[in-house]
């Protein structure tokens, strides 16, 4: 059975719905999107009585957490619901506690209703070419460690008490960003900085090594490289992703060939490992985007209880570890650096044909 996410709820007046809800809910093109994100909640139980309602209020974080319920049945989790936190109570095939959180924008700084065609069309621009990119990353990750320390500190002080939750049993954070107006465009740079402390440099196309990083437009310093030691050994690792939005929604209906009226045409950027290192998919039928692709999971090499790489062996989600200073990555697709979802008749007129070229010129 699956949610009822778009009927109407009593005493929710149209004027606090979501327009991210109300553009899913009302666009007659989006009929494969709804599909997908209805069916993201077979089996899932509303346990108090308030995630639709979230869902059509606040949106991202509902969102993020059906989403994350698709992955971890695909790869063949089983799910306790019994218990109304941690979010996910894994009992198969190890016992594991999942917290979902996502990262917000500032208060005070531009929300995504202020996203304009400049904005969209960042999303092809990459890093080396981007102005003010130390800023966008700084921000990316100031805003994330926020959304990881609330969990890190509800857990420790909160749920690990709880008499249902075993301190044994490994605890993972899973965070989703939407963090700034173009959070789209972070791709794992701010997680590598914020938890290996490896700070990506475009000018070198590489990394430097950092203990900190200090906040945008103040001169307060942040710790970064929150993984380098055993204070956050409760941690077992990190799931994340910067590009579970309704982009996500078009890029699967596309694949699936669930719209019956698609007006979008959705290109994804790829990082491979073998020249040309970019390469550009255009999402269609033949070139689909699964469900999985653009996760990422950081694995904690001080962890007290690591979880095996093999669990997530049935999904596409990326698995970087950094054991001995040494960092590795292993995944069944290539990683989605970034996604641009867009009209079609707009995308024949700004888009040029070899994007790939623009990532790939140094």
């Amino acid at each position: 059975m699956t949610l009822n996410l778009f009927g109407k709820l009593d005493g929710i007046k149209e004027n606090i719905l979501h327009r991210k809800f109300k553009l899913l809910r009302d666009n007659p093109a989006l009929d494969g999107e709804r599909k997908i994100v209805t069916s993201w909640t077979e089996g899932f139980v509303d346990r108090d009585n308030k995630i639709v309602k979230e869902f059509q209020t606040t949106f991202h974080s509902s969102f993020w957490e059906f989403y994350l319920h698709k992955v971890f049945k695909e790869a063949g989790f089983v799910i306790d619901f019994s218990q109304d936190r941690p979010d996910f109570i894994i009992k198969s095939p190890i016992d594991l506690n999942i917290e979902a959180v996502v990262s917000n924008i500032r208060q005070g700084d531009k929300g995504e209703e202020n996203r304009n065609m400049d904005n969209i069309l960042s999303m092809l621009e990459p890093p080396h070419l981007q102005e003010n990119y130390n800023e966008f990353l700084d921000e990316a990750i100031v805003r994330n460690s926020n959304a990881i320390l609330s969990k890190s500190k509800k857990y420790v002080n909160g749920y690990a008490n709880c008499e249902w939750v075993d301190q044994e049993t490994p605890f993972v954070i899973a965070l989703s960003s939407y963090g700034q107006i173009d959070y789209g465009r972070e791709y794992y740079y701010p997680l590598l900085a914020l938890l290996y402390g490896l700070y990506f440099i475009p000018s070198k196309n590489g990394f430097s090594t950092v203990t900190e990083i200090t906040k945008p437009n103040t001169t307060s310093t942040i710790p970064v490289g929150l993984f380098n030691d055993n204070s956050f050994e409760h941690i077992s690792a990190v799931i994340f992703s910067c590009t579970t939005t309704l982009g996500k929604l078009t890029s699967l209906s596309i694949s699936q060939s669930l719209s019956s009226l698609q007006l979008n045409t959705v290109l994804n950027v790829r990082q491979d490992y073998e020249p040309p290192i970019y390469k550009t998919q255009m999402v269609d039928p033949d070139n689909p985007e699964e469900l999985s692709d653009g996760l990422f999971i950081f694995h904690n090499p001080f962890a007290k209880k690591k979880i095996s790489k093999e669990i997530f062996a049935a999904t596409n989600i990326l698995q970087l570890t950094f054991e001995d200073r040494v960092l590795a990555a292993e995944g069944e697709n290539l990683p989605i650096v970034a996604r641009l979802n867009m009209p079609k008749y707009l995308f024949n007129k700004f888009i040029p044909i070899d994007v790939d070229k623009k990532f790939n010129r140094r």
